[in-house]
C-alpha cells in the first residue's frame, strides 16, 4: 500500500538520509563526464554490496522509484521526485541532487534486476553486449567495481543464453545457462546467491563465453554452415574444444538428410509429421553406426534429444539461419 504522500523536499531528505549519509551528494551533483560516472559507480558498488535484510540495498533504492518491470515503471504514481511540477518546488541544487540520485537508482535497478543498459553511457565502453567487445571484457576483468562487475557478467551470461536459445544452439545455450565452477563446486548463479569471489565469478563467465565463441569462429573459418556446427556439438552433447573429423562427417550426413528430407515437412497441420520424425530417428541410428564409436548418441541420451529437437525445428522451417549476434 502506498505510504502517505510527501513533498519533494521531504522525500529527498529521507532518501539522502537512508542511502547517502556521508556521500557528499551536493558536491558530486556538480560533476560531469568521467568524474560523474565514477561517482555513480562508486555509490552503486556500495549499494550492491550492502544487504538490507534479504535484499541488496541497491534494490531498496530502486524500489523507491520503480517497479521490478523493465522500462522503469513508477512504483508510485504520486512520487514527487518523478513529477516535473513537484520538482519545481526544489532549488536548483536540490534538483541536481535528485538527478544524480536517479542516475544511481536507475543503474541499481538495471543491475540488481539484470536488465541490459547503455554500456557507453554507464561504463564508458563500446555498447555491445557480447564477449567480442574487448573493451567490455577488459572492464570486467580489471575494474575496481568488482561487485558491480559480477552483475554485469551475469547480465552478459543471461543475454548469451537467450541469443543461443533463439538460435536453437542448445549445447551453447546449456553451457551458459548451467555454467558450473569446478573450482568452487557450484553453479554460477545470480551474484547475490553465490559465495564465489567477484574476480573468480567474472572469469568463469567470460572464460566459458569466450570458449564457446572461439569454437563457433573455428567453424566459420572451416566454412561450416551454422547447422553443421550445431549438429556436431549436439552429437557430443556439449560444446567441445575442437572439431572431430568423424563427428563432422556424421554431422554433415545428418545435415544433408535434414536438408533434403526434413526441411519444411512439418509446417502447418501436416499429418505426416510423426513419420518424418520417425524416419529421422532411424537416420540418426544409421549415421551413428557408420561414423561413431559404440555408446554414442544412444536413443535415451541427451545427444539424441538434441538431434531430434534440431530436426523438429528444421521441419518447422527454421534452417540455415543464424542470429545477428552470431
Amino acid at each position: 500500500m502506498e505510504t502517505q504522500i510527501k513533498t519533494a523536499k521531504k522525500l529527498l531528505a529521507q532518501i539522502e538520509r537512508r542511502y547517502f549519509t556521508g556521500a557528499r551528494l551536493a558536491k558530486a551533483s556538480t560533476l560531469e563526464g568521467d568524474e560523474r560516472r565514477a561517482f555513480v559507480l562508486t555509490q552503486v558498488e556500495r549499494l550492491l554490496t550492502v544487504k538490507h535484510g534479504l535484499s541488496l540495498l541497491g534494490m531498496w533504492l530502486s524500489d523507491e522509484f520503480w517497479t521490478a518491470a523493465p522500462g522503469r515503471r513508477p512504483m508510485y504514481k504520486s512520487n514527487p521526485l518523478l513529477a516535473p511540477l513537484e520538482l519545481q518546488a526544489l532549488t536548483d541544487r536540490e534538483r541536481s541532487r535528485v538527478a544524480l540520485i536517479l542516475d544511481i537508482a536507475g543503474l541499481c535497478h538495471d543491475l540488481s534486476l539484470h536488465y541490459r543498459f547503455d554500456l557507453k553511457e554507464t561504463l564508458g565502453v563500446k555498447d555491445k553486449w557480447w564477449v567480442s567487445n574487448r573493451q567490455l571484457v577488459e572492464w570486467l576483468s580489471t575494474t575496481e567495481y568488482e561487485q558491480t562487475a559480477t552483475h554485469v557478467a551475469y547480465i552478459l551470461k543471461q543475454y548469451a543464453t537467450e541469443v543461443y536459445a533463439c538460435s536453437r544452439y542448445q549445447p551453447a545455450q546449456d553451457a551458459m545457462a548451467e555454467l558450473y565452477s569446478s573450482e568452487y563446486r557450484e553453479l554460477v548463479r545470480e551474484p547475490n546467491l553465490t559465495e564465489m569471489p567477484p574476480r573468480a565469478y567474472v572469469k568463469a563467465v567470460v572464460d566459458e563465453f569466450q570458449r564457446v565463441e572461439r569454437h563457433r569462429q573455428r567453424g566459420r573459418r572451416l566454412k561450416l554452415p551454422a547447422d553443421v556446427v550445431m549438429l556436431h556439438d549436439e552429437i557430443y552433447g556439449f560444446v567441445p574444444r575442437q572439431f572431430s573429423k568423424w563427428v563432422l562427417q556424421a554431422a554433415q550426413a545428418l545435415y544433408d538428410y535434414m536438408d533434403q528430407e526434413v526441411y519444411g515437412r512439418m509446417t502447418g497441420d501436416n499429418p505426416s509429421a510423426p513419420e518424418v520424425m520417425k524416419r529421422f530417428a532411424e537416420k540418426v541410428r544409421e549415421v551413428r553406426s557408420e561414423y561413431l564409436a559404440k555408446g554414442w548418441v544412444e536413443d535415451n541420451s541427451l545427444e539424441f534429444s538434441y538431434l531430434m529437437a534440431h530436426a523438429q525445428n528444421c521441419g518447422n522451417g527454421f534452417w540455415g539461419e543464424e542470429d545477428d549476434e552470431l
